[in-house]
């Protein structure tokens, strides 16, 4: 009799499970599949970066050492020619952004008078696209052309990405053609 009681008490027990596990694991798998936008990147979320504070790398794609050596030649740009260079990488950004308009309205966001744009260089990278889009300021423009601009933003970030995703190689590349032409 207390066999028959304890079965009839199991058997209510996996009717009762059977009826809250079907909703219960269609949740959770409607949670996973869900894509939320809090990933994404807006210009609202960038703040103005610390001063020696030159590579904001959100989506983790340089090695410390990268980041490290690219700050420093940031740096000793900045010291002896007053130009600054800012490197930001980004996982994805807002939807209907690209990343050219990104990176005006961050530039125009961190530098919003003429003045505190003319020294100023912005190279932004959205890692989910790998697309590249550079904004110069105008003292800064009779060395770094538009077309040289563009070139480091298109050719020499964008073609090792192509090869194989090489973002340490692509940022470094970037640096140095940048220091070069602006010393």
């Amino acid at each position: 009799m207390m066999m028959r009681s304890l079965l009839n008490t199991l058997y209510r027990w996996q009717q009762q499970c059977r009826r809250w596990l079907l909703p219960v694991l269609s949740i959770v798998l409607m949670t996973q599949l869900i894509v939320f936008p809090a990933h994404a990147t807006g210009v609202y979320q960038m703040t103005k970066p610390a001063p020696g504070n030159w590579v904001i790398d959100k989506a983790e794609v340089l090695s410390r050492v990268n980041e490290g050596a690219i700050s420093s030649s940031l740096d000793k740009l900045a010291k002896k020619t007053g130009t600054e260079i800012h490197f930001v990488i980004i996982r994805r950004l807002d939807y209907g952004e690209t990343i050219e308009t990104f990176t005006n309205a961050l530039f125009e966001k961190w530098f919003p008078t003429p003045e505190e744009q003319a020294n100023q260089v912005l190279l932004a990278l959205d890692n989910l696209t790998n697309d590249a889009a550079i904004r110069t300021g105008d003292e800064v423009k009779s060395l770094l052309t538009d077309e040289i601009a563009r070139s480091v933003a298109q050719e020499t970030v964008l073609l090792p990405l192509r090869e194989g995703e090489k973002y340490n190689q692509a940022f470094r590349g970037a640096s140095d053609r940048l220091v070069a032409v602006l010393t």
